[in-house]
This record gives structure tokens, sequence and C-alpha cells, in this order.
């Protein structure tokens, strides 16, 4: 008896064990996450605040909802605010390694349904923002406004440049980058590093250990692949929303300064200007990649005054 109390003691631990050792349950969001069945996926989002208005925001490559967690704490008071980690991050499943943006889209459309969302303002950081733009563009009739951060996508690559890029990533570099590496990595999305986004350094770092971690790095570096395969500048031109593109003065990653070096933001913002109609841009001082979360203040203040225009 004593022998089979142990036993089971012991499979119980390396039940818990295993459990703790995948990313959804290695990260400790500050919200609790609700989850939903999209197709073969549950995914994860929060819904806080209330209001008129309902937005919805979708983090970049190698992110998550908590990327948002400053822009939603100043606007929740006034807006509808759900954040969502797309399949692969977070705390949502990883059933699959090869998502495309398209298949982003599809989720997003789909959410937007089952949750009976109208009218949404939609809100994208990064490949979030090239995510956006393909999930606006599959269905016009859902969204209000959109609202591009720091957006990929709109800077093109020639084929060479392409297939320069997808020779350089694979999935043991993401799965085997060092601390050090990690570290540095965050630390170019901003123009100087925030202490309260170490947070994002620490779970990265803590990601490492984790059993899934093999099919994170797949995710991620097939989403770089799906990036250059589906750029969308040639259509912006069909997006009848408003739009607000807010960027970063200092962005290290877009434009690419190793292919593009004499490119800046404003060639970029000419470039969208030439195709959406109805278009603001904002260029913010001092911020970096990750201007959502080093300048909250400052991309909240433009939100809600494009919000109420």
């Amino acid at each position: 008896m004593i022998k089979r109390i142990f036993c089971s003691s012991i499979i119980l631990c390396w039940v818990s064990a295993v459990g703790q050792n995948q990313i959804s349950e290695i990260l400790n969001y500050d919200e609790q996450v609700e989850k939903i069945s999209i197709e073969k996926e549950k995914i994860a989002f929060v819904d806080l605040g209330s209001g008129e208005k309902t937005l919805m925001f979708i983090h970049g490559l190698s992110s998550n909802l908590e990327s948002w967690n400053k822009n939603i704490s100043g606007l929740k008071d006034e807006y509808r605010c759900i954040a969502l980690d797309l399949p692969g991050y977070g705390k949502s499943t990883k059933n699959s390694t090869a998502y495309s943006l398209k298949d982003y889209a599809d989720f997003l459309n789909s959410f937007i349904e089952k949750k009976n969302l109208q009218d949404v303002i939609l809100i994208g950081h990064s490949m979030g923002g090239q995510v956006a733009v393909q999930t606006v563009l599959a269905a016009q009739d859902n969204f209000e406004k959109l609202i591009l951060i720091a957006p990929a996508g709109i800077e093109t690559f020639s084929e060479d440049e392409v297939k320069l890029m997808k020779a350089s990533y694979n999935a043991a570099i993401v799965e085997n980058s060092s601390p050090e590496q990690i570290r540095n990595n965050f630390k170019m999305n901003f123009y100087q590093f925030p202490e309260d986004a170490e947070f994002m350094i620490k779970d990265r770092i803590a990601m490492k250990e984790a059993e899934d971690m093999k099919i994170y790095a797949e995710v991620v570096v097939n989403n770089i692949y799906a990036m250059l395969d589906e750029p969308v500048i040639d259509r912006l031109s069909e997006i009848q929303i408003p739009v607000l593109m807010i960027y970063g003065k200092n962005d290290l990653l877009i434009p690419n300064t190793y292919f593009h070096p004499s490119q800046d933001i404003s060639s970029l913002v000419q470039d969208a200007e030439e195709r959406i109609s109805d278009l603001k841009v904002k260029l913010i001082d001092a911020a970096g990649h990750f201007v959502n979360f080093e300048k909250s203040g400052e991309v909240n203040e433009e939100i809600a005054e494009f919000l109420k225009n």
C-alpha cells in the first residue's frame, strides 16, 4: 500500500512537472486569460474594460499579448480592449509550425465572428501590423478603423534579399540563442531599454527550458518566411477604412539597415501615403521599434485622438 502511494506521488509530481514545462505554463500573465476554440486551436485572450468601441490588439513576432499591457491599462477605462495570443505563441496552442499570415487573418476573423464583435478597431504591431492588414482586407465590414504600429510588410525586398534572409534563419538559431543574445535582441527593439520591459527577457530565457521550445522556434522561423512571402505594400490601396500609422523615429529594425542602409522611416511613410487614401501618420521621438511599449503614453494619446475624430 505504501509503495503504491509512493509511486502514485512520483507519477503526480512528474505529470505536474511536465505541465509546468510547457511555454503556456512558464509564462505568468498579469491578467487571467480566457480561451476560445477556433478550428483546431485554443486561442488565449484577455477581454478588459468597457465602452462603445472595441479595440483588438495583435502582437508581433516572438511576442505575446502581454506586450500590450501598458496600452490596455491606459485605454480600458474608455474602450473594450481585447488582446490575443496568435496560434503558436504565448498561452495559445501550437498545433502547427507553419502558420501563414493568411492563416492568422482567418483565425482573427473567426474570433470576431465567434465573439459577435462589430466595428472593431484593429491594432497590430510589427508582424501583427502585417497580419492586421490582411485581416482587414479579408473582411472589411468587420472593422471601423485600422492602427498599424511599426508595421512589417511595407518594406520591399528583392528575390536575392529574401533568399539570403531565409538562409540566415533556422529553428536551431532561435532555439539555442544564449541569454546574452536574447537580451541583445530585445534591446534592439528599444531606443532606451525600459526597466519594466525586463519581464520580456526573463520570460524568453525561461522558455529555453520548455518542452515545446523547438515547436515555438519553428513557428517563429516560419513566420519570418511568411512575412517575406506575404508583403502587403501592393494591397494597401484596397483598404477602405481610416488608418493610423505610428513609428518610433529611432526604429533599428524597420527599415532593414543591412539591406537598405539608405532608407529611413520617411520613405516607408511616403510609400504608404501614396496608397492609403485615408491615412494619418505619427512619428514619435526617442522611440524604437517597440514604440507602443516604450512610449505607451504618447501612443495611447494618439490612439484616443484618432478614435474620437
